[in-house]
């Protein structure tokens, strides 16, 4: 073929792809990198609409297809629908009409953040038990509150103690714990920040030289209890150090990274909804020889700024919402020192994480130290032994009936127990 017969048959290729184009449509658009910002899509079938499954940034939308996105907050991007809580996207002609508003090929669609601000609850959670105290995390929506988590707080060791909340595969209709429905908020904490301050360990400052070494060996961090990053989207940390506590990283980054992932993976793969009470117990302990050598040695618990201790133990209850669902406690040591213990004086319980079957693929390296160790209990099992403080989950609020939304979403109602 030569150069001009070549030219003229790219041309042809050309338009006949532009042609193609204008026909078939070509639009798109990208959510933002923050998760917390991605609206729900809905694909609208005559009067009904189908919820849409959303994986990745960037999606394509079809020749005359009436895409609905729905925000909890309302719509930041793109501008011309600023504040609104839904719109309609439909491609026709390379052209993209949001709610008959005719905009580009391509555009950016997210929401503002789900925003949860801190409330003090009208009353202790039934599994906070006293003197801690009872927050919530939670957002005002017309007359009522979604509500994110619940936490049960050491005010006076500034220590948080269980946070409940809930997990559940994409497309589900259950996001947010029912059960704190008992419990409405009181008193908002304005600038929380500032009240829940970040306390990290400065192995220098403890007097004994021995437990500073060990300290400083272990590199203890802080971090949030919930490991959401939806919660963490805005670079200015609204609730400062609430959800933090001190962990090892090699916990952290190792054995409980893995078992997250497998959770996370479970939830999608299965679609399962689980309510989940995660806290911390116990107390780290660090060898300590005084002026002995060898193998005599004592335990002994760091304690530090007004009594506060690095939690041994940090465990999460999943209570599965399913009928067929099945219940687990999954307990981690936050300890860097396990080689100093009997294992039977840190695994207090017959483990059965072996009988998880979603869990098959990380527990090849639960009991390697280097880790961090991870057992799996029954619910039962973890009651008696009464080694987990706050171990216990609230009662459901009385369900009268379902309603549902514009999106064909059921509503749940509930009815508050009266007040005591």
């Amino acid at each position: 073929m030569d150069f001009k017969k070549f030219q003229l048959t790219a041309i042809v290729y050309c338009c006949c792809c532009y042609a193609a184009s204008q026909v078939l449509g070509d639009c798109s658009f990208s959510f933002s990198v923050h998760e917390s910002k991605w609206p729900k899509l809905y694909k609208n079938i005559g009067s009904r609409k189908t919820l849409i499954n959303t994986k990745g940034i960037r999606h394509q939308i079809p020749e005359n297809i009436v895409i609905t996105a729905d925000c909890e907050t309302s719509i930041q991007r793109p501008g011309v629908s600023y504040g609104k809580r839904s719109i309609d996207l439909n491609c026709t002609q390379n052209h993209i009409y949001v709610d008959d508003i005719k905009l580009n090929s391509y555009l950016h669609l997210w929401c503002y953040s789900n925003h949860f601000d801190l409330y003090e609850s009208s009353q202790p959670f039934d599994w906070c038990p006293t003197p801690m105290t009872s927050y919530l995390l939670a957002r005002p929506v017309n007359d009522t509150y979604v509500y994110y988590a619940g936490i049960c707080y050491n005010l006076e060791q500034q220590q948080i103690l269980t946070a409940y909340y809930s997990a559940a595969y994409q497309l589900s209709k259950y996001k947010y714990p029912t059960r704190l429905e008992n419990y409405p908020p009181s008193t908002e904490i304005e600038q929380a920040y500032k009240h829940f301050e970040s306390h990290r360990i400065n192995p220098t400052l403890l007097k004994n030289v021995e437990l500073q070494q060990w300290l400083q060996f272990a590199q203890y961090d802080n971090q949030a209890i919930i490991q959401d990053p939806n919660l963490f989207t805005n670079p200015h940390n609204p609730i400062g150090g609430l959800l933090e506590f001190h962990w090892w990283p090699n916990l952290h980054s190792g054995n409980w990274h893995r078992y997250e992932k497998a959770l996370k993976e479970h939830i999608e793969t299965d679609k399962e909804i689980y309510e989940i009470l995660e806290g911390v117990s116990g107390a780290v302990a660090v060898p300590f020889y005084g002026n002995g050598s060898g193998g005599n040695y004592s335990m002994v618990e760091v304690t530090y700024w007004h009594d506060r201790k690095i939690p041994l133990y940090i465990w999460q209850y999943l209570k599965s919402k399913k009928d067929n669902g099945k219940d687990v406690v999954v307990i981690a040591v936050n300890s860097a020192f396990t080689d100093f213990y009997e294992e039977k004086e840190l695994i207090f319980c017959t483990d059965i994480c072996h009988k998880i079957d979603w869990l098959k693929a990380a527990i090849s390296t639960f009991r390697y130290k280097t880790m961090g160790l991870i057992f799996c209990c029954d619910v039962d099992e973890v009651k008696l032994s009464k080694r987990l403080e706050g171990f216990a989950l609230p009662s459901e609020p009385a369900r009268i009936e379902d309603e549902f939304d514009d999106f064909n979403e059921s509503i749940l109602k509930y009815k508050l127990p009266p007040q005591k």
